[in-house]
């Protein structure tokens, strides 16, 4: 299994920012009572200067345009950089694939469902595989272990454009194209990036 991707906190990370497999993410904390709107305009303030730093131009250059319940996107018809953005009380990401798509998730592992739902939810959007290893997932590390599933789920359906929708075959399959990686990240939060491998498919 591969380590997890490094996530670099914006600002304090600026000066060390580097790309692996054509991906960046960042991440900007942010105060626990703060308004999603807050910390959308946040996150959009740091892709442009990550952004930015990585064309060599100008964050004024950088234009980004985003519709309710659709992916961030970068108007530069000539570059297919995409952008994903997750949000949690305290942190959020922001993810960047200069080859593709490119969907990121993030949880609070206080926010997992209670056991008594884990299994049902589990069972209804994940699949029975999956609903079976975490049936037999020790107790203190079920939070985790649903955490880091619920969040390679959502990701890859940032990748395809599909809402939540309960299990099937085809879309595991659909879904299963994508790369995946996890993240390092603060304690109690868990997060992945679900990527287009444009280089491993060409």
């Amino acid at each position: 299994m591969q380590q997890p991707l490094t996530v670099y906190h914006w600002p304090e990370s600026a000066g060390s920012i580097q790309l692996e497999q054509g991906l960046l993410i960042i991440a900007i904390q942010t105060p626990p009572t703060m308004l999603r709107t807050a910390a959308r305009q946040q996150v959009r303030l740091a892709l442009q200067e990550v952004l930015a730093a990585q064309l060599a131009c100008s964050p004024a250059e950088i234009e980004l345009f985003a519709q309710p319940g659709q992916a961030l996107k970068l108007l530069q018809p000539t570059l297919d950089i995409a952008l994903s953005i997750s949000h949690e009380p305290g942190l959020s990401l922001a993810a960047i694939h200069m080859h593709g798509a490119v969907g990121v998730d993030l949880m609070a592992i206080n926010s997992a469902p209670v056991a008594s739902e884990l299994h049902t939810l589990a069972t209804d959007y994940l699949g029975d595989n999956i609903a079976d290893h975490l049936a037999r997932t020790p107790a203190k590390e079920l939070g985790r272990g649903f955490a880091q599933a619920w969040t390679e789920f959502e990701a890859r359906l940032k990748c395809t454009k599909e809402h939540l929708s309960e299990w099937n075959l085809a879309r595991e399959k659909r879904l299963a194209q994508y790369g995946c990686r996890a993240l390092s990240l603060p304690d109690g939060y868990v997060g992945t990036v679900a990527f287009e491998n444009l280089l491993c498919n060409s």
